[in-house]
Order: C-alpha cells, then structure tokens, then sequence
C-alpha cells in the first residue's frame, strides 16, 4: 500500500512533468485551474495536494485519466 508520501511525491511528479510537457508556468497553470502560482508552486513542492476537484481539472486540461495523476496505472508494472 502506498504511503501519503508515495502518493504525494507520486502526483508532484507527474504534476511538473505534465507542466514542462505543456510549456506553461506556473502562474499559467493557476489560472487555467482557477488557482494562484502559490498553489501550484506549492503542489508541485510537494507541501500540499490539489483537492480533488482541482486534480479532476488538471488530469482533463492534460488529457491524463485520475488513476494516471495518482500513479494507479504504473502498479503491478
């Protein structure tokens, strides 16, 4: 079972990665989710998690499933 640090670290990863993918800032992302550059800089620190509201919104602007964003589809692998 994975720890809340795994998944933490997990969706901080996956989270720059998509962010870098799109060529966009952070403060670009924010606005897009409705969120500050803090925010964003925040989660992608790993100090905090979107809610999962948010976390639906970033895994459609980047065309990546829930289970993606949390790292579901890489166990078992």
């Amino acid at each position: 079972m994975d720890t809340d640090f795994e998944i933490r670290d997990h969706i901080r990863t996956v989270l720059i990665e998509c962010r870098k993918e799109k060529g966009i800032t952070q403060s670009e992302l924010g606005k897009v989710v409705g969120k500050s550059k803090t925010a964003v800089a925040s989660w992608e620190q790993g100090l905090s998690l979107p809610d999962a509201a948010t976390l639906y919104r970033l895994a459609a602007y980047y065309q990546k499933s829930i289970s993606h964003m949390y790292g579901e589809d890489k166990k078992g692998k």
